[in-house]
C-alpha cells in the first residue's frame, strides 16, 4: 500500500539482533514484564508484613478470637447478667416461659390447649342434639335385641342366646358418648361391671355374659334379661333430657376408644365371652358418630378433621378385613399375631389423632399475657 512502512518481516517478527521498528517493540514488552514482576514481588512483601502471624513464629495464636474468647476462659466477659424483662422488674425466665408455652399450645394448667380462637359454648348445642337423636335410635335397637335375647334364653338355645347377646352388647356400646351421664343406677341395670370374676350378685348384660359362657342354666338368666329390657324405657325417657358439657363431649371423641383399648382389647370387661374385638368395633361406630356431629365445628381449624377421618377409615378397614362372612369377629384368643398388631397399631394412630379434637374445638382461649407496660402500671 503506498505510504505504508510496515513490512512482512515486522508482521512475523524479526531476529534477536534486529534494530528496526520490530526490535524496539520487543524491548518495550520486556520492560513492562520486568516492571510487573517487580510490582508483584513488592505486594507479596507488603502482605507478608501486615498479615498477623505470617512472618513470625514466636507467637502463634488465633487471629480475632484471642480478645473475644480467651482460651480456657468461660467467664462472661461482658459483665452483664439479664434476669428481668428490659425496663421492668418482671422476671425474664417467667415471662419468656409463659409466652413459649402459649405459642406451643400449653394452657395455664399445663394441659394441651389450642391457640385457635375459642368457639362459643352454644355452638355445641347442635352436635350434642344430633348425638342424642342418634342415641335414641340406638336405644330402640337395644330394646329389640334384648327381646330377642330373652326369647332365645326361654327357648333353651345357648348358641342362639350367645349370638343375641352379641347383638345386644353391640347396641349398648353404640350408645358411646352417654356413658357416665345416665342418672341413678340406670347404667348398672344395663351393664354393671362386676368388681371381681367371682362376683355373682350383679345385674345387666355382663351377668348374662357370665351365665352363658360359664354354663349356667338358661332359664336362670331369663329374669336377668327381662330386667335389662325393663330399663330400656327409662333410657329412652332420660336421653332427651341429658346434658353434655362441651368440654366433656369433645373429650368423648377419644375416650370411647381409649376405654375400648384398655377394657375390651385387654379382655378385662369381657372375661367370659372374649368379645373384645366385637366391642371395639362398636366403639368405632360410636366414635364416628361423635366425629360426624363435631365435623362442622372442626372445618377450617387446623388439619384435625382430615387426620381423624383418615385414621378412623384405616381402623375401620382393619376390622372389616378380619370380619367373618357371617358378620362375626374373632374372639380375642382367636386373633393371629398379625391381626392383633394391625389392630393395636391403627388403634394407637386413631387415638393420637382423636386426642387433638378437644384442643381444636376449645371453648376457652389461652389466657392473654398482659403487656409489659400494663404490668408496670398495675404495680
Amino acid at each position: 500500500m503506498p505510504g505504508s512502512s510496515i513490512s512482512t518481516d515486522s508482521l512475523r517478527g524479526g531476529g534477536a539482533g534486529d534494530e528496526g521498528p520490530g526490535g524496539s517493540s520487543r524491548s518495550h514488552r520486556l520492560a513492562w514484564w520486568l516492571a510487573a514482576i517487580g510490582g508483584l514481588a513488592l505486594v507479596a512483601i507488603v502482605a507478608a508484613a501486615i498479615i498477623p502471624g505470617s512472618h513470625s513464629t514466636a507467637t502463634k495464636q488465633p487471629f480475632s478470637t484471642l480478645a473475644v474468647a480467651p482460651h480456657g476462659s468461660s467467664a462472661n466477659q461482658l459483665h452483664a447478667h439479664l434476669s428481668s424483662v428490659y425496663g421492668s422488674s418482671i422476671p425474664a425466665s417467667k415471662y419468656g416461659t409463659r409466652i413459649s408455652r402459649q405459642e406451643n399450645g400449653i394452657g395455664p394448667d399445663g394441659q394441651i390447649a389450642s391457640d385457635l380462637d375459642p368457639l362459643p359454648p352454644d355452638s355445641f348445642n347442635r352436635p350434642v342434639a344430633g348425638y342424642i337423636h342418634y342415641a335414641l335410635g340406638v336405644s330402640g335397637q337395644l330394646g329389640t335385641a334384648l327381646s330377642a335375647l330373652t326369647a332365645q334364653l326361654q327357648a333353651g338355645d345357648r348358641a342362639g342366646a350367645e349370638h343375641a347377646w352379641d347383638v345386644a352388647f353391640t347396641d349398648y356400646l353404640h350408645l358411646g358418648a352417654v356413658y357416665g351421664l345416665l342418672p341413678g343406677n340406670l347404667n348398672d341395670r344395663l351393664a354393671q361391671i362386676p368388681t371381681s370374676l367371682n362376683q355373682t350378685h350383679f345385674t345387666g348384660l355382663h351377668r348374662v355374659e357370665k351365665g352363658l359362657w360359664q354354663g349356667a342354666s338358661l332359664s336362670s338368666l331369663v329374669p336377668v334379661s327381662q330386667a335389662i329390657s325393663a330399663a330400656v324405657p327409662s333410657l329412652a325417657r332420660t336421653l332427651p333430657r341429658t346434658q353434655i358439657d362441651p368440654i366433656d363431649y369433645a373429650a368423648r371423641a377419644h375416650e370411647i376408644l381409649e376405654d375400648a383399648q384398655r377394657d375390651l382389647m385387654s379382655g378385662s370387661q369381657v372375661p367370659w365371652s372374649g368379645e373384645g374385638v366385637l366391642g371395639t368395633a362398636a366403639g368405632i361406630t360410636a366414635t364416628r358418630e361423635v366425629v360426624r356431629t363435631l365435623a362442622p365445628l372442626m372445618q377450617g381449624r387446623d388439619n384435625t378433621l382430615v387426620e381423624v377421618d383418615n385414621w378412623l377409615l384405616r381402623l375401620q378397614s382393619t376390622f372389616e378385613a378380619i370380619r367373618r362372612p357371617d358378620g362375626s369377629y374373632p374372639k380375642l384368643d382367636q386373633l393371629t399375631i398379625a391381626q392383633r398388631e394391625s389392630i393395636n397399631g391403627n388403634l394407637a394412630g386413631a387415638l393420637s389423632a382423636l386426642e387433638d379434637i378437644p384442643g381444636t374445638v376449645e371453648t376457652v382461649g389461652l389466657p392473654s399475657i398482659p403487656t409489659i407496660a400494663t404490668q408496670e402500671r398495675g404495680k
